[in-house]
């Protein structure tokens, strides 16, 4: 038996921050998710899979395209003339609401609605196998879902689909000992769009996103092949992502322009990469440089110039020390804990906080992180007295 199993394709994603862009490369991007889309499809008939299995967040928002149902139909089309089943749940950013989509998939698709239900298949090996999921109501979930899942059935193989985070109170939260207790062979996740294996027996997967979607999205991005064969559950990754995001840093000395121009053009040597290129111990360098940088002309500069890979932002990060160490440390960590806090950050505009794209940014896993070191930079430029 072999299946696919991809979750958050997110197709007509907004790409951010991309206006500086050559008008090709902005096509390009915003045809990515669709591309990596293609690329899944494709591969299913090419591995000739019994079944695709697609954990949520198939579109970016609930209220879809017709360009987007179109091309799903049309890929679903193909999977039926090939005897392929999809087994598809919608996540939180799609989720499921009445006369939602104005085009009908063929009847090889299969969508979980909001209760949790069972789907029975048997594969053309004889193998039964069933499939148990729901698809979101609502953005957010706060109850544990899981619990509503029936234990083992009467399977050869059974399969969960969840989209939802472990303790993540705002999305179907669960615990991994909670999809364990269940007895199924395989938990096909979405939701996290960091590729992750959380267990090996019995499997419990996420796939990430097939096309990563802004800067903290790095790394090659795809979907699973899984193959069983004697019981044994084999994964096989296969690469989707049209472009990559990647993260590289260079370290400031006494450089001009020209020097800085020399040394990223260097590193700007990887194809297909979109690249944020952080400047460390930037208090090394001229004011008159600073201020170019800071009007973003470096960053047009190479707008203009073709490198293997896409400058996608500079950052100046001034060093830590000394200037940090001027405020009283003490005052420091509690003006952090009481400011630096995700919950007050998401309390602070509740209408902001409902937008998708606002939303994710903020439940990104170094969120808090990346925001305090940007803090820390700020002061420590105005220590420098930029």
């Amino acid at each position: 038996m072999k299946f696919l199993h991809a979750a958050d394709l997110h197709l007509d994603t907004p790409f951010v921050g991309i206006n500086d862009f050559s008008k090709e490369l902005q096509r390009k991007l915003q045809d990515s998710t669709y591309q990596a889309a293609r690329t899944l499809f494709e591969t299913a008939l090419k591995e000739q899979v019994d079944f695709v299995i697609l954990a949520g967040d198939i579109f970016d928002d609930t209220d879809s395209s017709l360009k987007a149902q179109m091309f799903l139909r049309d890929e679903f089309e193909k999977l039926k003339q090939a005897g392929i089943a999809v087994y598809l749940i919608y996540g939180n950013h799609d989720y499921y609401r009445n006369n939602f989509a104005v085009v009908n998939f063929p009847e090889n698709v299969h969508i979980f609605g909001s209760d949790v239900t069972t789907e029975t298949l048997v594969t053309n090996d004889g193998i039964k196998v069933g499939i148990t999921g729901f698809s979101y109501y609502q953005q957010h979930i706060n109850q544990a879902i899981v619990k509503n899942y029936p234990s083992r059935g009467d399977f050869d193989y059974q399969i969960g689909i969840l989209h939802a985070g472990v303790g993540d109170d705002n999305y179907a939260p669960f615990q991994l000992n909670d999809l364990i207790q269940k007895g199924y062979d395989y938990w096909a996740l979405g939701h996290i769009h960091k590729r992750e294996i959380l267990c090996d027996n019995p499997a419990i997967v996420y796939p990430g996103d097939i096309q990563g979607r802004n800067q903290n999205e790095t790394t090659p991005k795809g979907f699973y092949i899984v193959t069983v064969e004697n019981q044994l559950t084999k994964l096989k990754f296969c690469k989707s992502s049209v472009y990559t995001w990647d993260k590289i840093e260079l370290n400031a000395k006494d450089d001009s322009i020209d020097s800085l121009i020399t040394k990223i053009t260097d590193s700007l040597n990887q194809a297909d990469t979109l690249l944020t290129l952080t400047i460390n111990n930037a208090q090394n360098l001229s004011d008159d440089v600073i201020k170019t940088i800071r009007r973003n002309e470096l960053q047009h500069h190479f707008t203009n110039v073709e490198t293997p890979s896409v400058l996608y932002k500079i950052i100046l990060k001034f060093n830590d020390n000394p200037q940090l160490s001027q405020i009283d440390q003490k005052y420091w960590k509690q003006a952090q804990n009481q400011t630096l806090d995700l919950d007050k950050i998401k309390d602070l505009d509740s209408k902001l906080y409902a937008e998708n794209i606002i939303r994710d940014h903020i439940n990104e896993q170094d969120f808090l992180k990346n925001l305090t070191e940007l803090v820390k930079n700020t002061i420590n430029r105005k220590y420098t007295g930029e």
